[in-house]
């Protein structure tokens, strides 16, 4: 039978070759995510998901779902031994990826923490929307809410990981091997990484993907090292075996709050080494470090720019969204920095800097601009 399908042509035979790429690519992205970004390893690996909530009210029509699905993937912190974190879990890691089945093609947007949202949350910053929004029950919710209200960017599915289920998972698979760029020392952890060919342990992983203080641009540094780990999570996913595969699924049980289900995505992780890396792209929200009204550092999204990159990047098989539909507040637009910064994982892979070796291959912006740039810490 299946000999019979390769030598008769079929008219769903490309659809089906396309569907069957895209779950390489969904399956690769998200684990990658869960080992790199410090998001959600056991979602695409375990038959029997504890359940979410209706995404209905969210998420695009079934119709549209059948040709891209948009997932929101997060990383926590209920660090309680840090008084800010007491009552309020905050979100390290903030991603949008969208899976275009019709191309197969993925794209990743990265949130940065200190994006402003508003003053109806007290610091205005978006990694405290996940706890202190209306949704008491369902914390992921209030962040889904926001990015579908401000960004106007229906969210699918989504998952959510702690930070120290993303260690746990980094060690289970023998640490994440990649070229660490330059000397990193955390006095408070102990721990000292050196520039150059690197095996980071969970830990050291850790600290690589979320502390600001490393990098002179403080919390869009951390975005910018978050990319180059995630490239090199996904590389190493890639050569998973299936051994390695179903531990982490057994580490990471009851670590992962989601609304999807994946019976049989183990199947498709197997083949995840066949997975093209140039058709997968990271992108940050394009926007310049601010301040808000109360003096607080902040991230100010720039809303025509954000608007063409989701127009052309995240909404594939729907209307494009005219920048003033985005109700996003936009507190400074004075650079344009961070506004051209997407890099495809290959090209990260190769040596590309994030955001500055751009997909159309052109740098961000002058050099010039760089001097406007905050640390944004």
């Amino acid at each position: 039978m299946a000999k019979r399908m390769r030598e008769t042509p079929h008219k769903g035979k490309k659809t089906g070759n396309r569907k069957k790429k895209i779950a390489l690519i969904v399956t690769t992205v998200v684990l990658a995510l869960v080992v790199a970004g410090g998001t959600a390893v056991y979602v695409l690996l375990h038959s029997n998901l504890f359940g979410g909530a209706d995404m209905s009210e969210y998420g695009n029509s079934q119709a549209v779902q059948e040709k891209s699905v948009n997932i929101l993937i997060v990383g926590t912190d209920n660090d309680t031994s840090r008084p800010e974190y007491a009552d309020h879990e905050l979100t390290d890691v903030i991603m949008v990826v969208n899976f275009n089945m019709e191309d197969g093609t993925a794209h990743i947007l990265q949130i940065p923490r200190d994006t402003y949202v508003g003053d109806d949350i007290p610091s205005g910053k978006i990694n405290a929307v996940f706890s202190r929004g209306e949704n008491k029950d369902k914390h992921i919710l209030n962040l889904v809410n926001y990015i579908t209200t401000q960004y106007q960017l229906p969210i699918d599915h989504y998952i959510t990981i702690t930070m120290q289920t993303f260690i746990d998972a980094v060690d289970a698979i023998g640490g994440i091997e990649m070229n660490v760029p330059y000397d990193v020392t955390i006095v408070d952890e102990g721990l000292e990484i050196k520039a150059g060919q690197q095996t980071l342990s969970g830990q050291q992983a850790q600290c690589f993907v979320r502390s600001r203080e490393l990098y002179a641009e403080g919390d869009l540094g951390r975005v910018k090292a978050q990319r180059l780990f995630i490239a090199a999570g996904m590389e190493k996913i890639t050569k998973l075996s299936t051994n390695e595969m179903i531990k982490l699924v057994g580490l990471c049980y009851d670590k992962v709050e989601t609304d999807l289900t994946g019976a049989d995505i183990l199947n498709y992780a197997q083949k995840a080494s066949k997975l093209d890396l140039s058709q997968v792209e990271m992108y940050m929200v394009p926007g310049e470090p601010a301040y808000s009204k109360a003096g607080l550092s902040i991230y100010s999204v720039h809303k025509e720019e954000l608007a063409n990159l989701l127009n052309e990047k995240f909404r594939p098989h729907t209307e494009a969204v005219p920048a003033e539909k985005l109700t996003c507040p936009e507190v400074a637009n004075s650079s344009s920095w961070y506004d051209k910064n997407g890099n495809t994982i290959d090209d990260l892979l190769g040596g590309a800097k994030p955001g500055k070796d751009t997909i159309s291959g052109k740098e961000s912006s002058s050099s010039a601009a760089s001097s406007s740039a905050t640390s944004g810490e």
